[in-house]
């Protein structure tokens, strides 16, 4: 029997899917391997480390850049390859030294917390609804998600019994939220959703995207608890006097030296 029509284009997609979110979970996978290395050596700072986060972030975005608007460094193997882990690596590094030392547990559980929802997200945008736009059905996914998440935020924020936390809870909601769409959007790219062909000559890429993607994430959650005090804190009345005061204050200040 032959092929259908569309078969190729099918088998297309699930190829560079597979290969991917296979690198990119491998880059993932080396990514947590080294943010819990330096609590293993906990007789040692080794981070925080300013020096190493700027040399490593600013050395893996501009080699991403680079290998992103340098066409024939896209498609060119191995050099595509070669760029790709560069700046993974760097990235990656960047990560570790800009954390402070990470409990192995902890790391795991925020690693699975993420790697769960974007798996799922990446799920949802590898399909497409049947005569529906794909800038329609992101955005009517989204508005799905973000009912959803809102009504489990509720209902998991009334039952936390110290509301310091509720706000922490709701930081990852929030995260989830913003992260939707993008990932989401990622995913329809690499279905080839958005009038192009599956980039199988990008996959490098986009793996490393996902990496990105999965070290901003682990980098806000990590500090949750420190964004929730923060909103907690910002929400009292009685800071919000305060700092109205402050303000005052310092407009008063600004208007009288003029």
């Amino acid at each position: 029997m032959s092929d259908q029509p569309g078969d190729g284009d099918v088998r297309l997609r699930l190829k560079v899917r597979q290969c991917v979110y296979g690198i990119a979970m491998v880059y993932i996978v080396l990514a947590i391997g080294l943010i819990i290395l330096p609590g293993l050596f906990k007789r040692y700072s080794l981070v925080p480390d300013v020096v190493a986060t700027y040399c490593f972030f600013v050395i893996g975005l501009a080699s991403l850049c680079t290998y992103v608007n340098v066409t024939w460094l896209r498609r060119k193997f191995p050099f595509n390859w070669i760029v790709s882990c560069c700046s993974a690596a760097c990235l990656a590094l960047g990560t570790v030294s800009i954390l402070s030392s990470q409990r192995a547990a902890h790391v795991l559980l925020v690693s699975l917390e993420i790697l769960v929802m974007m798996a799922l997200l990446l799920l949802v945008g590898s399909f497409l609804l049947a005569d529906c736009p794909t800038i329609a059905y992101l955005f009517l996914t989204w508005f799905i998600f973000v009912v959803f998440s809102c009504v489990l935020m509720a209902a998991v924020c009334v039952h936390v019994p110290d509301l310091i936390y509720s706000y922490e809870v709701a930081t990852h909601f929030v995260l989830w939220q913003v992260m939707c769409p993008l990932i989401v959007f990622q995913a329809q790219v690499i279905s080839g959703y958005w009038e192009n062909l599956p980039p199988i000559l990008d996959m490098p890429l986009c793996s490393t995207m996902l990496l990105l993607d999965f070290l901003a994430c682990y980098i806000f959650l990590d500090s949750a608890d420190e964004v929730g005090f923060e909103f907690y804190y910002a929400g009292q009345t009685s800071n919000q006097k305060f700092l109205a005061r402050s303000l005052k204050s310092q407009w008063d200040m600004f208007v009288d030296s003029k």
